[in-house]
């Protein structure tokens, strides 16, 4: 006798039947909308500030749009989680009751923020999808607008994606030494690398803030969603009941490309590259010396150079610090790259030699900070390190030049075609 699912693949054909599919259907206990819990969670003091409470424009009116887990906003989106924060937005994981699957909801604090970054989504998805780094890079599924609760009149921007895994920073946080072995940087690196080759040639767009916690695994069983739900239902993460305010990752650093720049502040201070600390200008290289930077810090679980003063009252990003640092690692900068009259003269001379008082070059190498890998294996890598991180963006190798360094020998993702 056929077996029921014998009969059902021949009903629906091989290319349309989906044996996942039909166990998930069968197994889901959860049924939506989700009666989540009126109280049992521990209560956040009304005088601590957490997530993007401490923002200074929180208290802003109308600033960040107030979600409480549980809601369904538009009558078809029901927010069952909180996956994170910015400046600009907060991200929530909600269930689609009209599609019912879920999806992540980014709600845009002000509209002015937000139409620059769906713009980008836009233009991502024009791209030629048949590029091996287009799956690579974030898309959006739509968009929506959401009234404001107290001002009627205004409506909140928010895009819908496809929720996302754990950030590389939360896995980077979560391993021994804190720092990415070397399987997941190699991988990582060469993945991103298509990424950046996709956006710089097929999407003329520069990323400009490439960090751990941009960057995000995909999610392999989605059932890990509804026992995410599950749990939120059992225990209660904790709330705040606020007076006054009703409260409960991406492109928004992206700039387009082919476009001259000069003197235009872009990157986290901490992988800023030197173009950008000199106020010169730039362009696509910056991605490859920020990623470069980046993977250096996650591998060896300590950052390349430092750009930060402290005192006793503050800690504040110090541009000779950097520069000082930069040429300790790099030597000094090459006399081309040294324009009189500019921010660059307080720092050098005509010949590139360091003339700053307030900070000293301590000279040091990539093989001397290299700590974990031996014999051929780290000189590739150091190789690599050096294809990305130089003082001129003209002598740093391109991501397609990148994708094809030895060190990455034995990956299996198809290299974008000359």
């Amino acid at each position: 006798m056929t077996s029921i699912l014998e009969w059902l693949k021949s009903l629906f054909g091989k290319k349309l039947f989906n044996l996942e599919w039909l166990r998930n259907l069968f197994t889901r206990s959860l049924k939506f909308p989700v009666s989540f819990p009126k109280a049992g969670w521990d209560v956040i003091p009304a005088d601590e500030k957490v997530e993007e409470e401490q923002m200074p424009t929180f208290y802003d009116e109308n600033f960040y749009f107030p979600v409480t887990i549980g809601e369904i906003l538009l009558s078809r989106y029901q927010a069952v989680g909180k996956l994170g924060w910015g400046t600009t937005s907060t991200v929530w994981l909600v269930r689609d009751t009209e599609m019912n699957d879920y999806k992540a909801l980014k709600i845009f604090a002000l509209d002015v923020f937000g139409q620059e970054e769906s713009a980008f989504y836009n233009q991502i998805k024009r791209g030629n999808q048949q590029h091996p780094g287009s799956n690579r890079v974030r898309t959006k599924l739509g968009e929506v607008k959401i009234p404001q609760k107290d001002w009627k009149y205004y409506e909140h921007l928010a895009l819908l994606q496809t929720p996302l895994g754990e950030s590389l920073q939360d896995l980077q946080k979560r391993s021994v030494g804190e720092r990415l072995d070397k399987p997941t940087i190699q991988s990582t690196i060469y993945q991103m690398l298509l990424a950046l080759d996709y956006l710089h040639t097929e999407c003329h767009m520069i990323h400009g803030d490439i960090k751990g916690d941009n960057i995000f695994q995909e999610i392999g069983d989605v059932t890990r969603l509804d026992r995410y739900v599950q749990a939120e239902i059992e225990n209660p993460s904790p709330r705040n009941i606020p007076v006054g305010y009703n409260s409960a990752w991406n492109f928004g650093s992206a700039e387009q490309g082919d476009e001259p720049r000069n003197g235009e502040i872009l990157q986290p201070g901490l992988y800023r590259a030197p173009e950008v600390v000199l106020k010169k200008e730039w362009n696509y290289p910056v991605d490859v010396w920020n990623l470069g930077v980046w993977a250096w810090c996650a591998f060896e679980g300590n950052p390349l150079f430092l750009c930060t003063e402290i005192t006793e009252t503050k800690r504040s990003y110090s541009i000779s610090l950097h520069l000082a640092q930069f040429t300790g690692l790099l030597g000094p900068p090459p006399p081309d790259f040294i324009e009189p009259d500019t921010i660059s003269a307080e720092y050098f001379d005509k010949d590139g030699n360091w003339i700053a008082n307030d900070c000293e070059v301590q000279t040091t190498s990539f093989e001397e900070l290299e700590k974990h890998l031996e014999g051929e294996d780290k000189e590739m890598f150091v190789d690599l390190m050096k294809g990305m991180i130089t003082w001129r963006p003209e002598d740093r190798k391109t991501p397609r030049e990148l994708i094809k360094h030895p060190w990455f020998q034995g990956m299996t993702c198809h290299k974008p075609t000359e």
